[in-house]
C-alpha cells in the first residue's frame, strides 16, 4: 500500500516542485513533503525485519490462507502507525498550502489517491474474533513496527 503511495507522491509532485517559487509556505510545503517521503522509505526498510516464528496459540490455529491474511492486515496497520504523523504534517501543509494559494491541483489529487487507498482495505472482511486478536496483537511489540511476512509464515 505504502510503496504506491511513495510512487505516488514521486510521480505526482516534481512538476510540482518545478512550478513553485521561492514562497515561505511553498518551501514549507515541500520540506514536509520530502520529510514525509523520507518516513515511508524508512517504514518500508523496516518491512525487511524478520521476526521469529509464531508462538502466539490463537495465531498458531489459523489455517495457512487466513494465517497469511491477519499477518498482512498487521503489517498494514504497523506501516500506518510508523507513517500516519508525518502523513498528517503533509496533509495538514497541503491543506493549508490550498487554502492560501487557492491552487487545488495537489489536494484533488491527493484525496482522489487517499479515497483509492482507503477503498482498497474496505475488501477486508473479519470477525469480530479476528479483529479483537488483531488489536491484541497489535499492541505487542513484536508487531508494532512493520517486519517481513514472509519470516513469520
Amino acid at each position: 500500500m505504502y510503496k504506491l503511495l511513495y510512487m505516488f507522491l514521486i510521480i505526482s509532485f516534481p512538476s510540482f516542485s518545478l512550478s513553485m517559487n521561492n514562497s515561505l509556505d511553498k518551501v514549507k510545503l515541500l520540506k514536509v513533503k520530502q520529510e514525509y517521503e523520507n518516513q515511508i522509505h524508512q517504514c518500508q526498510l523496516l518491512e525487511n525485519r524478520k521476526l521469529k516464528p509464531i508462538n502466539d496459540p490463537w495465531l498458531n490455529t489459523l489455517p495457512l490462507e487466513r494465517k497469511k491474511i491477519i499477518l498482512n492486515e498487521l503489517n498494514n496497520t504497523a506501516l500506518q502507525r510508523c507513517v500516519i504523523k508525518k502523513e498528517k504534517d503533509f496533509t495538514y501543509k497541503l491543506m493549508d498550502y490550498t487554502a492560501k494559494t487557492g491552487d487545488k491541483l495537489f489536494l484533488n489529487s491527493w484525496l482522489i489517491f487517499q479515497s483509492a487507498l482507503y477503498g482498497e482495505s474496505d475488501n477486508l472482511l473479519l470477525t469480530e474474533n479476528e479483529q479483537e486478536n488483531i488489536n491484541r496483537l497489535t499492541a505487542l511489540p513484536k508487531y508494532y513496527y512493520p517486519f517481513n511476512i514472509k519470516s513469520v509464515t
